[in-house]
């Protein structure tokens, strides 16, 4: 039965995962993008008929020009138009680009462009104050967009009264629109007035709501963007993690219940496989298991018959022979049995069974050297890690006339190398070395002994404990085996 969360939780198809992602990502932004006014408010809208402006600027002119210098910035803080235009004096002309043209011909099909009508307005500026178009500067920032603002919108109208529909639809042609209006005219030798509109001194919230809005569409998407790929990566994950157990431990690892169909169906046909290969893979090692066991009785009865035979040579070939059998009989039973693996964990002192393992290979005549510390803790199968150590020492002292064995203490991994100075194994044929039942026809042959299962079973254990077992030239020629174990394994 499935569990209630598994039952409760909606098994959406990836497609319309992605939709959901799509429509919640435009939903978040539409809300987003109509909160944010309620909480910072949208730039003012100021209307100006392009006589009165033109009128109001002769004005300002003439009031500035009427007192001294040094009495015209309190004169100008008086002005009534102060309640829509501020007015700053200078002592130098403007530093603000002036890139409109002196002339209103440009047309649009045979309309007027708004680029010309803030020249015409320009010309009519120098006109109305008697200057020279130089004398007069205008620059005007225009915007696709004129809600994303910053500083107070302007909308100079050639006519009043008008109708807003009118406003909206002539602006292009007949209505000049600005986001940062600037007029600067000259009004003495060295002495210039700038004309801007009245600033709400919130430019800084709004230049913050314009970089909030794409940030909210980057953090909107990225979010709904992570949860998809979760809930597609997760279940690849898990199903990386079952195929490295499967293939460590030769046990199944069946994933479970999978939010979409699609990966359900893929988890499905993985555990499937798993199945399938564990029964072809047990039915074999079953298979090699019963004919090993089976040799045992004829293996002793032949070793009763050869103690009766006369010759002794013959007897001590024949009885080297039945041991033999009887080794690759063990081996195979070991191997296909898989005990090994089933064994319980527990604290086992590394170092002291390594120093173990190479008193005994020494007491059997071969030339044994330890490095590293007597004493490293690791949780672990004890009887299966003398095994995987026992066989690497054993194949070390069967093909070389020394064995040098290193135990080194890491942070997070516990190194152990084997190094012979035997042959040693070809680049090419050291993932060969690895495989069940094979023996390298150069130097690991039956003359040499083995069954081909050392290297076998000590891989097999060592995967079992999360480590990993690399094959590599000794620095002095011959074998090094290099074993890494996670202490946390």
């Amino acid at each position: 039965m499935k569990p209630l969360k598994a039952m409760i939780r909606p098994r959406l198809r990836l497609a319309p995962r992605i939709g959901l992602v799509v429509v919640g990502s435009l939903l978040a932004l539409k809300a987003a993008d109509e909160a944010l006014p309620l909480v910072i408010r949208p730039p003012e809208i100021m209307f100006f008929q392009r006589d009165w402006l033109v009128d109001t600027l002769r004005d300002i002119r003439d009031r500035s020009v009427a007192v001294p210098a040094a009495e015209r910035p309190a004169l100008l803080e008086t002005l009534p138009v102060r309640r829509w235009l501020d007015v700053t004096p200078l002592g130098a002309r403007p530093d603000f680009d002036d890139d409109r043209p002196l002339e209103s011909a440009g047309e649009e099909n045979g309309e007027p462009t708004r680029t010309s009508a803030f020249g015409d307005l320009r010309l009519r500026i120098a006109a109305a104050l008697g200057l020279a178009p130089v004398d007069v500067m205008l620059t005007a920032t225009e915007l696709d967009d004129p809600g994303r603002s910053v500083r107070s919108l302007v909308i100079i109208l050639p006519e009043l009264p008008t109708v807003m529909v009118d406003v909206m639809i002539d602006d292009l042609q007949h209505n000049m629109l600005s986001s940062d209006l600037r007029i600067g005219f000259r009004i003495g030798a060295g002495e210039w007035l700038v004309v801007t509109p009245r600033s709400d001194g919130r430019e800084g919230m709004r230049m913050v709501r314009n970089v909030l809005l794409p940030l909210c569409a980057i953090v909107v998407i990225a979010l709904f963007s992570i949860w998809v790929a979760r809930s597609v990566v997760r279940p690849l994950d898990d199903l990386a993690a079952a195929a490295e157990k499967l293939g460590r431990d030769r046990e199944l690892a069946l994933v479970g219940a999978f939010n979409m169909p699609e990966l359900q169906a893929i988890g499905d046909s993985f555990n499937a496989m798993q199945r399938r290969l564990k029964q072809f893979v047990d039915d074999r090692l079953q298979m090699i298991a019963a004919i090993s066991h089976d040799l045992r009785t004829p293996l002793t009865r032949l070793r009763l018959f050869a103690e009766y035979l006369p010759d002794q040579s013959q007897r001590r070939q024949v009885l080297s022979d039945i041991d033999d059998m009887e080794a690759m009989v063990s081996a195979t039973l070991t191997f296909a049995s898989n005990q090994l693996a089933e064994e319980a964990r527990s604290a086992v002192d590394l170092g002291a069974l390594l120093i173990s393992l190479c008193d005994t290979a020494a007491d059997a005549g071969c030339r044994v050297a330890y490095d590293g510390p007597d004493h490293i803790g690791l949780s672990c199968r004890p009887v299966a890690m003398r095994r995987a150590f026992a066989n690497l020492i054993d194949n070390g002292c069967t093909f070389g006339s020394e064995v040098r064995v290193s135990l080194r203490d890491g942070a997070e991994v516990i190194v152990i190398t084997v190094a012979d100075d035997g042959p040693g194994i070809p680049s090419a044929r050291r993932e060969d070395a690895f495989r069940p039942f094979v023996r390298l026809e150069n130097s690991r042959n039956r003359a040499t002994g083995g069954v081909g299962l050392g290297l076998t079973i000590a891989r097999d254990v060592v995967l079992a404990h999360r480590g990993s077992v690399h094959l590599d030239d000794a620095p002095g020629g011959g074998l090094l085996v290099t074993v890494t174990l996670p202490k946390a394994g």
